[in-house]
């Protein structure tokens, strides 16, 4: 198995080409944003192994990081970015644009 997603959705929403680890086939990518803000968010992107890992900094000090396993898919929906874990019910929404934020989604409840 691998991840499904779009790799136009993630150029759209990160604004950039992501960088390849190792080659493309591989299946290993970095896609990061810096807002002006001065907050950067960083995707690591392991398709093949269904891992994807998101941190978060201000001015390069970290103060988010967190690692999803068994990732079934990546979905835009607007100026959201979805992701989707097979065996759970939390689904993590990155927003971009107007403002930027991340929450979780459980069973129809959402927490920021």
């Amino acid at each position: 198995m691998f991840i499904i997603y779009d790799e136009y959705e993630l150029l759209e929403l990160f604004e950039a080409e992501p960088l390849v680890i190792a080659t493309k086939e591989a299946g290993m990518f970095i896609y990061s944003k810096k807002f002006s803000t001065g907050i950067k968010i960083s995707l690591y992107l392991s398709v093949y192994e269904r891992e994807c890992e998101i941190s978060m900094c201000i001015n390069e000090n970290g103060f988010y990081e967190t690692s999803l396993c068994n990732v079934e898919y990546l979905r835009q929906e607007g100026k959201r970015l979805r992701i989707h874990q097979n065996d759970s019910e939390t689904d993590y929404l990155i927003s971009f644009y107007p403002s930027f934020f991340m929450k979780t989604e459980e069973n129809g409840t959402s927490f920021q």
